[in-house]
């Protein structure tokens, strides 16, 4: 009568419908949501935070690389009039 009970397909379907009820309560729980929105606070922060920190990076590299083209010009136009004297 109860022979279905000892099916292993019958227990992996009852812990499936069973997860399912469970894991839905928990997703719709208002904690839940608020531990989500934090977490994705969180994130968009680090990631603004990475964004202006490359910004940075790049408009330094950019003044050191025109400080050096500054630099390479001056030094080209020195050796030019030491070679016309």
């Amino acid at each position: 009568m109860f022979g279905f009970l000892r099916n292993e397909k019958f227990w992996l379907v009852a812990a499936g419908a069973v997860g399912t009820i469970i894991g839905g309560k928990i997703l719709k729980s208002p904690t839940t949501r608020k531990l989500a929105v934090q977490g994705l606070a969180k994130g968009m922060m680090i990631q603004g935070d990475a964004k202006e920190a490359l910004q940075n990076m790049k408009d330094e590299a950019e003044d050191i690389c025109y400080e050096a083209r500054q630099e390479a010009e001056k030094s080209k136009s020195k050796e030019d009039s030491d070679n016309e004297v």
